[in-house]
């Protein structure tokens, strides 16, 4: 499941264990999205709702830094 935000984006995946193909935990993912897909972040955690949670404090982080930077721009 990816959830977007302006150019940021972030998705929460369950973990497989490759020797017992049990999952194991959560995992999510953070990225910029535009102009091109790049990975900013990741983290595991051991539940949905916690990976949800750490995902979207990411997101707003990282989204509130581009926020501040691109604010002192002059316009072009």
């Amino acid at each position: 499941m990816r959830i977007y935000e302006g150019d940021h984006a972030y998705e929460i995946e369950r973990i497989l264990d490759p020797t017992t193909q049990l999952f194991t935990g959560w995992r999510y993912n953070v990225y910029r999205v535009r102009p091109i897909q790049q990975l900013l972040r990741s983290g595991e955690t051991e539940t949905q709702e916690e990976a949800e949670l750490a995902g979207r404090n990411a997101l707003t982080e990282l989204v509130d830094a581009d926020r501040k930077n691109t604010e002192g721009r002059p316009a072009a």
